[in-house]
């Protein structure tokens, strides 16, 4: 069914919604503190260096500095000071290097060294990474008592490659999870909406069964409000009769198409090319005369010739919801306005049904295609409606691939359709 489909793609979605949100931020939180230990590791190594003027005393190892408190993988080795790829470049006030060490580093000459030094001091900022080549290097920058800079410069490409291959991975890894989720959602979810179905269907079921039941019972009191007039002659009881059995057959009616409304899908429908002109045309001339009896007004704005592939039936029950709504809810000497267009750049058509409604400008119009919603509270029963039709409005145009929309201004309500 149409209704279980939709049902089962939302649920899918927010399902997935959900798991996308809570697995990006877990991975993306567990990302961050990786990258920030990394970082933190290699500036506190770039830091020791620097505090021991360029140079990593031998069979030595720097401080715990590690910002999580949990010790570094250079506390537990005296091999620290032979395994850091390293160079350092002492700069005086007046810009030129007057000590260079790269003994601990093969990928840079002096003149190299010199360069990517100044580099970083060009930068303007104390401490960053730079790429050369393919590999990854950090730096950092100390100004001296005597006005001197030193920049000392260290390999961080096997740290850096080792997060960043985490981060591919466990970027995969989410991916995957989320794929496979969804594929276990997609198996699953009919047993998880299955309550739901099957309440909904005891619901169609139910009120099926209950409108033929009903029909009997009101035909006889039809009938024998029908025969009390033959006999005695028309009154206003045997009229009030009558007016509200055909009230309560309307109302069957249109109980029993809406619960079968869900039913429908494409594949139900007899999508050929309507006369879109004609068939709006004819739904504004077919009310013209209970119009008129309520002293009301209709009027109608029907551009020619506009054609468009879709149901026939579908689209004129469609429109004639609307204005027959229009009519009902349009004020004492209002006006009804019925007008068809082409779509931007004349593609598809736009509908709208446009009535004077004073009482509209308290009311909550997100709800106005809920089922049984009626913007009249009080249910007056002057008002021929049930909140039925509008909630159908909705499921046709759904239907026909449409969009359907409502409006308040300046006293006016407007219902808009747009088909392509």
């Amino acid at each position: 069914m149409n209704i279980i489909k939709r049902l089962r793609r939302k649920f899918i979605i927010i399902a997935t919604a959900a798991v996308f949100l809570i697995v990006v931020g877990a991975l993306g939180l567990i990302n961050a503190i990786s990258y920030v230990r990394m970082e933190s590791q290699c500036m506190n190594v770039l830091q020791y260096i620097s505090q021991n003027g360029g140079h990593i005393p031998s069979h030595s190892t720097p401080p715990n500095t590690s910002w999580l408190g949990n010790g570094s993988w250079s506390d537990d080795t005296p091999d620290f000071s032979y395994q850091i790829r390293y160079f350092s470049v002492l700069v005086n006030a007046d810009g030129y290097a007057e000590k260079i060490n790269i003994a601990n580093i093969a990928a840079f000459t002096e003149q190299e060294a010199i360069q990517y030094a100044r580099t970083t001091v060009a930068e303007g900022k104390i401490q960053g990474f730079f790429k050369k080549n393919k590999a990854t290097y950090g730096y950092m920058i100390t100004k001296n008592d005597n006005d001197t800079y030193l920049i000392v410069i260290m390999d961080c490409t096997r740290d850096v490659s080792a997060i960043t291959d985490f981060m591919r991975d466990s970027a995969w890894f989410g991916l995957i999870c989320i794929i496979l989720y969804v594929l276990i959602l997609a198996a699953l979810c009919n047993v998880a909406i299955q309550p739901f179905i099957h309440n909904m269907e005891n619901q169609k079921r139910f009120i099926t069964n209950a409108g033929h039941e009903l029909k009997t019972p009101i035909a006889i009191i039809s009938a024998n409000a029908e025969t009390i007039e033959m006999i005695n002659g028309k009154s206003q009881w045997t009229g009030s009769i009558l007016k509200q059995v055909r009230r309560l057959n309307n109302l069957i009616t249109d109980l029993i198409t809406l619960s079968k409304m869900g039913e429908r899908s494409q594949t139900d429908l007899n999508m050929v090319s309507v006369d879109v002109s004609d068939t709006v045309q004819t739904v504004t001339e077919s009310f013209q005369p209970m119009v008129t009896d309520e002293q009301k007004t209709l009027v109608s704005h029907i551009q020619p010739d506009l054609h468009i592939v879709s149901d026939a039936k579908c689209l004129y029950e469609l429109v004639n919801i609307l204005v027959d709504n229009a009519v009902k809810y349009c004020d004492d000497g209002g006006t009804i306005d019925v007008t068809l267009k082409s779509g931007k750049k004349n593609k598809g058509i736009i509908v709208t049904v446009a009535n004077n409604y004073a009482d509209g400008k308290n009311v909550d119009y997100s709800r106005f295609f809920e089922r049984f919603y009626r913007g009249d509270e009080s249910h007056n029963s002057q008002k021929s409606g049930y909140g039925i039709g509008l909630s159908m409005a909705e499921e046709l145009t759904q239907l026909l691939k449409g969009k359907i929309s409502v409006n308040f201004k300046d006293g006016i309500i407007t219902f808009m359709i747009k088909l392509n």
